[in-house]
C-alpha cells in the first residue's frame, strides 16, 4: 500500500564515480523491477556535488520537484521585472524542461514551498530569514529567499500590510494549485503556519515548527480559501491535462488550445511578453 518514494539528494543516486549518469545503473535497476517501475518515483533533482543540479534531466518515469517553478512564481508575485515568460513557462507545465524527454506534464512536482525554507505566511513576511534560534549567528539557511514581506518586517497590526500579505497568500496558493503539473503543498501552509521567519527549522522540536490547530479568523478564511481552490481543480480536468497544451494547434471550430491576454482583454503580442513589468 505504498504509492511511491521521494528520493533525496537524488542525483546522488546517479553518480558513477564522481560524474552524474542520466542512465546510471541505479535508474536501469528500478526500471527493470517489476514493483518500483509501477510506482511513484519523485525526485529532488540535485545533491551538492559538482554537476548534481539534473532538473529536467531524469528519466522517463521519473517526476521531479521543480525549483525553477519555485524561484518564478515568488519572483513574479514579489514583482520582481522580466519574470512573465518563464511564469507563464513554469504555469503550464514546464514543457522545456519535459516534453523532448517524452514526459508528461505530471512529470513536474510544482511547489512555491517545501520543509526547506520558510512557509507561505513567513514568505509574505519577511524580507530576510531570521534563524538566531538555532544557535549558528543566522549563517545557516538560504538568504536567497526570493520573499517581500509586504511593508513590514515580521508580526505587525499594520491592516493595509496584513490585507496585502493575505492578497499575496491567496496569489500564490492560486497559481500553485491551479497550474499544469502536480502541487505539492507544504502542510501547515493552508493553516497560515508561521516559523517566525526561520527558514531553516529541522533543529527546532517546539513551537517554531509545530502546527498549531487553533485558528483565528484569518486562518479560518484561507483555510477555507484553499479548500475552493483544490475542489476547483479536482472539478476541471483542465487543469491536470495529461499532455502539455499547443498554443499553435486549433480545434474544428478555430478555437486554440491556449491563448494570452492582457489585462484589457487582447490577445498578448511580443511587445506585452517583453514588457519589464506585468
Amino acid at each position: 500500500h505504498v504509492d511511491g518514494f521521494r528520493f533525496d539528494l537524488a542525483s546522488a543516486l546517479a553518480r558513477e564515480f564522481y560524474d552524474v549518469d542520466r542512465l546510471g545503473s541505479f535508474f536501469d535497476t528500478i526500471g527493470q523491477d517489476p514493483v518500483l517501475s509501477q510506482v511513484k518515483l519523485i525526485a529532488e533533482p540535485w545533491d551538492i556535488g559538482s554537476g548534481g543540479y539534473q532538473v529536467g534531466n531524469f528519466p522517463p518515469g521519473w517526476n521531479e520537484w521543480n525549483d525553477k517553478y519555485r524561484d518564478s512564481v515568488r519572483a513574479y508575485w514579489k514583482g520582481d521585472e522580466g519574470q512573465i515568460g518563464e511564469f507563464a513557462r513554469r504555469c503550464t507545465g514546464s514543457a522545456d524542461l519535459y516534453e523532448a524527454s517524452g514526459r508528461k506534464p505530471h512529470a513536474s512536482i510544482n511547489f512555491v514551498t517545501a520543509h526547506d525554507g520558510f512557509t507561505l505566511a513567513d514568505l509574505v513576511s519577511y524580507n530576510d530569514k531570521h534563524n538566531e534560534a538555532n544557535g549558528e549567528d543566522n549563517r545557516d539557511g538560504t538568504s536567497h529567499n526570493r520573499s517581500w514581506n509586504c511593508g513590514a518586517e515580521g508580526p505587525t497590526d499594520d491592516a493595509a500590510v496584513l490585507a496585502l500579505r493575505s492578497r499575496q497568500k491567496r496569489n500564490l496558493m492560486a497559481t500553485l494549485l491551479l497550474s499544469q503539473g502536480v502541487p505539492m503543498v507544504l502542510g501547515g501552509d493552508e493553516l497560515g503556519r508561521t516559523q517566525g521567519g526561520n527558514n531553516n527549522a529541522y533543529c527546532q522540536d517546539n513551537e517554531i515548527s509545530w502546527l498549531d490547530w487553533e485558528l483565528d479568523a484569518a486562518g479560518e478564511a484561507f483555510l477555507e480559501f484553499t479548500r475552493r481552490l483544490i475542489a476547483l481543480r479536482r472539478r476541471h480536468p483542465v487543469f491536470s491535462r495529461r499532455r502539455f497544451l499547443q498554443g499553435d494547434s486549433a480545434t474544428g471550430d478555430g478555437l486554440r488550445e491556449i491563448i494570452w491576454l492582457s489585462p484589457d482583454g487582447r490577445e498578448m503580442t511580443g511587445t506585452d511578453w517583453g514588457v519589464a513589468f506585468a
